[in-house]
């Protein structure tokens, strides 16, 4: 073999030797959740559920939990995943990481440093939810054993995935969306807000999933809104799903209409699909914003008696669930005006897009600009289906 031949295959070796760092599954401890807080005396509280394999793999019920839950506290966040090594006995792995619940107290300070560690850890992806505790403190959140879902963080991260989808009061965010907006000088973020409902003492327990109505529960409910990387509020279900609207990100949801005579009843409308842009104009020296939507929808219940063969019914109906949406995101824009003074629309940002030259001007006052801002909005809805029956069950032949 000549020496170019032995070179080259010494080279060779050198470059697929990619097992130097490789680490055992049985010595890795695979992190879903991560919880962050701070404590009264300032210091991080970290707290992580760790999925216990054995109890996943089966399907035979235990008197184990599928995760446990380990919690240190550190000067830095980074210091206290170092100091997890006391009470775990595995390395702790974020690589398959689904959820990271930040407490109120953490996020009323200011989130920056918990996205700095999150961000900076090569093992960490980037593909999971940041939530905020709401009404509830991070370790009753991580510590409730959840039905129907073994893994508490995938029971979380698939309800805001489902609620998105089907009533659109909240909203699913990843860490690079919460990075973005925060360097973004037009935006604010918001985060989904989780909440723990019922008892607090049984949740930890197995016998909470023993039960058929389990005596605690979680709950993903509305929006956190922030100013910077700080909390500052919360909207409300109407005003959350106000905002998902005017950002276009509604796929589904359920909207009541009042009867020509309200003590008739309602009209349930199944939103199929929406679809929203965010168009800005200088007009004496003055940013104007108009929100324009168009909505698919069908009829999903009726409670009143009236003829839905009729076209001018339909066209009544439209009518209403335009004003609706209107109503809606009027209010979702009155509270961030008016209550919070935090632009979570992005209206700096299109207006930055769209007419640079103003934006250099207004950049440095946009707080106090963006509560003069003048919103209006252009809605068309139009119903598509009645359903499998053209009249009501309840109507007078």
């Amino acid at each position: 073999m000549s020496k170019k031949a032995i070179l080259l295959l010494i080279i060779c070796c050198v470059l697929l030797s990619g097992c130097w760092d490789s680490r055992e599954l049985d010595d890795l401890g695979i992190a879903v959740a991560l919880g962050i807080d701070k404590t009264e005396e300032g210091k991080y509280a970290l707290y992580t559920q760790i999925i216990n394999p054995s109890e996943i793999a089966t399907d035979s019920p235990t008197t184990r939990p599928p995760v446990s839950m380990y919690k240190t506290e550190g000067e830095t966040l980074f210091e206290a995943l170092r100091k997890m090594t006391q009470t775990s006995p595995r390395q702790i792995y974020l690589s398959q990481l689904r959820l990271v619940v930040l407490g109120s107290s953490l996020a009323e300070e200011g989130i920056y440093p918990a996205l700095d560690l999150l961000y900076r850890d090569h093992n960490a992806r980037t593909s999971f939810f940041i939530t905020v505790a709401k009404d509830s403190n991070v370790e009753e959140i991580l510590s409730v054993i959840t039905a129907y879902e073994k893994i508490p963080a995938n029971k979380i991260m698939d309800t805001i995935k489902n609620a998105e989808d089907s009533w659109a009061a909240t909203h699913g965010v990843y860490v690079d969306d919460i990075i973005s907006e925060l360097k973004s000088k037009g935006k604010n973020p918001v985060m989904t807000g989780v909440m723990m409902i019922g008892d607090e003492q049984i949740g930890n327990n197995i016998s909470n999933v023993e039960n058929v109505n389990p005596p605690a529960r979680l709950l993903v409910d509305d929006l956190g809104i922030f100013k910077g990387d700080r909390l500052i509020g919360w909207l409300n279900e109407d005003e959350s799903k106000g905002f998902n609207d005017i950002e276009g990100n509604v796929k589904s949801t359920v909207v009541n209409l009042a009867c020509e005579k309200e003590d008739d009843g309602l009209i349930g409308i199944e939103v199929l699909r929406t679809n929203a842009s965010i168009n800005s104009k200088i007009k004496n020296n003055k940013p104007e914003i108009k929100v324009s939507l168009e909505a698919e929808a069908n009829v999903g219940e009726v409670q009143c008696d009236i003829d839905l063969r009729k076209p001018e019914t339909i066209q009544k109906i439209d009518d209403k669930l335009e004003e609706k949406f209107k109503e809606r995101m009027e209010h979702a824009v009155q509270s961030a005006q008016e209550k919070y003074n935090s632009d979570i629309f992005g209206f700096g940002s299109v207006i930055q897009q769209q007419h640079p030259k103003y934006w250099k001007k207004a950049e440095k006052n946009w707080d106090s600009e963006f509560k003069e801002v003048d919103v209006t909005f252009d809605v068309h809805a139009n119903i598509r289906r009645k359903g499998t029956i053209t009249q009501p069950v309840q109507k007078k032949e």
